[in-house]
């Protein structure tokens, strides 16, 4: 389960003015499902998907938003408002969601994924950071090996990306899942 779902429980008894989830006239359903834990529905908006878990998905019945006190605590509440927005009425431009990543970061995970392929791909036979470099970062390099590559500001770049993949791919991406920053997982590389 995404860390943005919105999860949505049966009213505790004695409060008695939450309302029903009606999503029929929602523009677009992107999904829905029901399973065996419940209703699974991501609904299409400008902003951005809402994702919801319905866990009692009884017609008619009251709801109310169920936010569990656990890492991902904080992008739920976040995206529970910004869904409870959108019930009330307000323009999708007014509740962008937190989870998309900007035109430059979605060209950065591009590219780390790249370099995650570059590396995986070649098997044993691992290539080296010039290779990687003149193949993915910088395509028209002039730089060649040597003391000159050693001493350039492009092997140090191409080596915090490639530091940068790899932490991400041993579980660094899990803090991009909670809505934190990808760098908070750090491994580092041997010597």
């Amino acid at each position: 389960m995404l860390a943005s779902t919105v999860i949505l429980g049966a009213a505790p008894a004695g409060i008695d003015d939450c309302a029903s989830l009606d999503i029929t006239h929602w523009p677009v359903i992107l999904s829905d499902r029901l399973l065996s834990d419940g209703r699974h529905i991501v609904l299409g908006d400008n902003g951005g998907p809402h994702h919801l878990w319905i866990r009692d998905p009884r017609a008619g019945q009251s709801l109310a938003y169920v936010i569990p006190r656990n890492a991902a605590m904080g992008p739920r509440v976040a995206a529970t408002e910004r869904f409870d927005r959108r019930l009330s009425g307000t323009p999708a431009y007014c509740c962008q969601s937190l989870s998309l990543p900007t035109a430059f970061q979605a060209q950065r995970f591009s590219l780390l994924l790249a370099i995650l392929d570059t590396l995986l791909d070649a098997g044993k036979a691992r290539p080296s950071t010039h290779e990687i470099a003149s193949q993915l970062i910088y395509p028209h390099m002039t730089i060649g090996r040597g003391g000159e590559w050693k001493a350039s500001s492009e092997r140090r770049r191409t080596q915090r990306l490639i530091d940068e993949a790899l932490a991400l791919m041993n579980g660094g991406y899990r803090n991009l899942l909670q809505g934190r920053s990808a760098g908070a997982t750090k491994t580092l590389r041997p010597k």
